[in-house]
């Protein structure tokens, strides 16, 4: 009687034993799918967040000049950052603008030496030299390194597929623009017009303007203008994917 009562006693405890064990292998299964399903949720939620931003990059060409501290003085009014894409030669000239460039929390890039696009890809290299010379002027002014680029004229149509790659096998970023606001020849008026119609329908902008008196006296309502159509004004971080005429899907996204 009493080993018939030990065998019971025994499949009971197996039996609780095995239940209580397929419960938890059960809760923690569902638990992990829960947690999951949750962050899936979450992620897609911060990405309709993310893509939903209105976000608008001024970028300045040409500089630095005469109008840098204009430029910087009203940008410092808003509390916004541009990013600045150097000339080799007029850093050499203005080698104080450029530490307020830096110093002040804007980014800066480079623009090449020349500017010349006969010189720039006179062979698949030169670009390639062009951008390590004008980085070499900048790490002597700030004691840092860029690797921001933007090529004068775009990097369609003038750069060709072997300077294209070769720039970017040694690491630097390319920056085109998905709004020319056409200021080198346009009034301080037009200017701003051209970027209002322009820049209907996007979400995400990079803004091409250059260092002249009319672009001076443009951006306070540029700046004004973006504002108020709710975009967030950054500077361009070197950590960022770049945007560029090359990359069809990047750019796709954002023209």
């Amino acid at each position: 009687m009493k080993t018939k009562k030990s065998k019971v006693l025994i499949m009971l405890s197996i039996a609780v034993i095995f239940f209580i064990s397929s419960n938890s292998s059960y809760c923690d299964a569902y638990s992990v799918k829960y947690k999951t399903t949750t962050n899936s949720q979450e992620k897609e939620t911060i990405n309709e967040s993310y893509n939903s931003r209105k976000v608008a990059y001024i970028t300045i060409d040409d500089g630095p000049s005469k109008y840098t501290d204009d430029i910087l003085r009203i940008l410092d009014k808003y509390k916004v950052k541009g990013t600045f894409f150097l000339i080799d030669r007029n850093m050499k000239i203005y080698p104080e603008k450029v530490k307020k460039i830096v110093e002040s929390g804007n980014t800066a890039g480079l623009h090449s030496v020349s500017h010349d696009i006969h010189k720039l890809y006179k062979t698949s290299i030169s670009a390639k030299e062009e951008f390590d010379l004008n980085n070499q002027t900048f790490y002597e002014i700030t004691g840092r390194y860029s690797n921001l680029v933007r090529l004068p004229y775009g990097s369609k149509p003038y750069a060709s597929k072997e300077s294209y790659n070769n720039l970017v096998n040694a690491g630097y970023k390319i920056w085109d623009w998905n709004i020319d606001t056409q200021d080198w020849k346009s009034s301080s008026s037009e200017i701003v017009e051209n970027a209002k119609t322009y820049s209907k329908n996007k979400n995400e902008i990079v803004l091409l303007i250059h260092e002249k008196k009319q672009t001076v006296e443009a951006l306070d309502s540029l700046i004004n203008y973006l504002i108020k159509e709710g975009y967030d004004i950054l500077p361009i971080n070197e950590n960022q994917d770049p945007k560029n005429f090359w990359l069809k899907i990047s750019i796709n996204k954002y023209l």
